[in-house]
């Protein structure tokens, strides 16, 4: 109590001399709200002319200001002596609104200045900490076209105001009046570039990284992709052959290499306000040294740097499962924090946002990926081995569903600028709504209708699930509980449609969820041949859902082209409906007619059906 009246007389020497009443300090100082949020500053009722305070941030790093001001006229509010203003509000009418802004500081105190005009006041004005957050990115569209562009304009309600930092290509081609807008509100950009794997000196990759910066002076750095840490070699490699060992020198000697490029742009003045991102990824949880070496890591701190520490943690198959894998993670942060005490300062966490194909990690059909995204960011928040970490990324939208990428930045505002430590979701884990949707127990819980006997089985494809792409990795084994391996196969009948139907449940009336599902041609799947889009055979049929009202517009089906495997790719028909409950309780039905179709051209066609995720969708 005694260092916050202190602190307000110190506010009150602040204020102009023009008027005579002050505003309340309520607080200042350092008042942790979660991990990664900290407030520093709260006044309320400012309303004179001009009012300024001091605030101090321990670390260099970012802030959020929010004011919530009340009445006709403009208040603009400034930091330090800065030329451009963080913020003017201007209300025409006697309004409440709230305005925010963010900007990047150093450590230290700070000068926050109100400055009123009219009838208007702040009645509370709020400085966070908060950290770095970036969203990937701004110029990656989705894979499955019919989402749409993830442009400025879809990114504008959701991601740009709960983000400090956009990821951009290397050569973007922004908007110039959006990209001087977003560098006046004190944000950034950073484009992604790559290792030149031909590059052999220092300076090659000094040439190549800054090159990118060179190139498009709107970037405030770069974030490369990627270096890579793997698990110990001897848990992995059965047999150390002449040649693989001759890979593994040539990478570690790689490194030294890399940590003075690194060097030399610290050192070279035209690069001091830019910021190199390293994608750090690989198999290994823990900081394993043995190709990197004692000394890159660290190298990169040293330089102020920042590392991106790549950690994509897949959906698994039971409750239990998904707390050891949340443990696992915290673990594995914990021993790059042993070996690196000072890392978490200048750790940017990705965390992966691979939601849909040709390639993710939401692999289990009866899990809520959103709510796996929030238990990760939960854990953040609130374990003390993730305090005050520099940052949070999710790579990368160009995998992911348009739900997903807005997804993230409630999250971001949920837990990074409103710093709170409960869960954001309500809805469980485990979805209820559907049973046996990959079809893992067979036609378990599933209502049938043959066209004539034997036109409907469950089957199965070694990899099936990670040739849908929900993979686990490039190169790896298969999956060990074989998710996605199993599906319904029908076979086309004159006779009549194949059906499957089950009830859906626990739905909450007035409610949107979203219902996804992969289907493909199964000869093209056992016999597979190099086809076209055009050339491949589309899917025939139709998911009907009853007691539900289908958003049309938002809804579709689309062929994608089966990534990294097989060796000659597989088309794939991936399958979204958003709809609004009415009730409790629904049906579906997947059938191999369709009325809009011709039903007379395929007969003797065999599909596969499998994941059938329906979850709660997040307007």
């Amino acid at each position: 109590m005694r260092s916050v009246l202190i602190c307000f007389f110190v506010g009150l020497n602040l204020v102009s001399a023009r008027d005579a009443r002050a505003a309340i300090l309520v607080f200042t100082g350092e008042q942790r709200e979660n991990n990664i949020v900290t407030k520093l500053l709260e006044v309320a009722e400012i309303s004179q002319p001009r009012y300024s305070t001091l605030f101090k941030r321990s670390r260099a790093g970012w802030i959020f200001v929010a004011a919530d001001c009340r009445g006709t006229g403009t208040v603009t509010i400034k930091l330090d002596d800065r030329p451009e203003p963080l913020a003017i509000i201007k209300h025409a009418a006697n309004e409440t609104r709230l305005t925010e802004a963010m900007s990047n500081i150093s450590a230290g105190e700070h000068t926050i200045t109100v400055e009123c005009e009219g009838a208007i006041r702040v009645d509370k004005l709020v400085v966070k900490a908060i950290p770095e957050l970036i969203h990937c990115g701004l110029g990656f569209d989705p894979a499955i076209k019919s989402y749409g562009k993830y442009d400025v304009d879809f990114l504008k309600k959701d991601i740009l105001p709960n983000v400090t930092t956009l990821v951009v290509p290397g050569n973007p081609r922004l908007d110039p009046a959006f990209a001087a807008e977003w560098h006046r509100q004190g944000k950034k950009f950073v484009g992604s570039t790559g290792v030149n794997h031909q590059a052999k000196t220092a300076d090659e990759h000094y040439q190549y990284w800054t090159g990118t910066l060179d190139r498009s002076p709107v970037l405030d750095g770069v974030i490369i992709d990627e270096f890579i840490i793997n698990e110990l070699i001897s848990t992995w490699v059965k047999e150390m052959t002449p040649e693989r060992q001759a890979r593994f020198d040539k990478e570690r000697a790689m490194h030294p290499i890399y940590e003075e490029a690194f060097r030399k742009i610290r050192a070279d003045p035209r690069y001091r306000d830019k910021m190199i991102y390293a994608y750090v990824g690989g198999s290994g949880k823990k900081l394993n040294q043995e190709i990197v070496g004692p000394t890159f890591i660290h190298s990169i701190l040293d330089c102020n740097y920042r590392i991106a520490l790549e950690r994509y943690i897949f959906e698994v198959s039971s409750e239990q499962k998904s707390k050891d894998a949340l443990q696992q993670f915290v673990d594995g942060i914990a021993d790059w924090v042993a070996k690196e005490p000072i890392v978490r300062e200048q750790l940017i966490l990705t965390f992966g946002l691979f939601s849909m194909p040709p390639g993710g990690i939401n692999k289990q059909a009866n899990v809520d990926y959103h709510v796996w995204m929030d238990q990760q960011m939960n854990v953040v928040a609130n374990h003390p081995t993730l305090a005050g970490i520099a940052g949070l990324n999710w790579w990368t939208s160009l995998q992911t569903d348009e739900e997903t990428v807005r997804f993230v930045g409630k999250l971001y505002r949920h837990y990074a600028i409103e710093g709170k430590t409960d869960l954001y979701t309500k809805d469980p884990l485990f979805l209820t709504h559907l049973q046996n949707t990959d079809f893992e127990k067979g036609l378990d819980v599933w209502a049938l209708h043959e066209a004539e006997k034997g036109s409907i089985q469950a089957r199965s494809f070694p990899r099936y699930g990670r040739i849908e792409g929900r993979y686990m990795g490039l190169g790896r084994p298969a999956d060990p509980e074989h998710i996605g391996d199993t599906f319904v196969w029908m076979k086309r009948s004159e006779k009549g449609p194949n059906t499957v139907s089950q009830e859906i449940k626990d739905l909450q009336p007035g409610r949107l969820y979203s219902l996804k599902m992969f289907s493909c041609d199964y000869q093209d799947l056992i016999n597979p041949e190099k086809k076209t889009r055009d050339e491949a055979q589309p899917f025939f049929g139709k998911i009907v859902l009853d007691g539900v009202d289908v958003d049309s517009k938002r809804s579709f089906n689309e062929m994608y082209s089966s990534s990294p495997e097989p060796p000659v790719p597989v088309w794939i028909t991936y399958h979204w409906i958003v709809f609004r409950a009415r009730g409790t309780a629904g049906k579906i039905t997947v059938t191999d007619w369709n009325p809009d179709q011709p039903s007379t051209t395929t007969f003797g066609q065999e599909q596969t059906f499998n994941f059938l995720e329906l979850e709660p969708y997040h307007e």
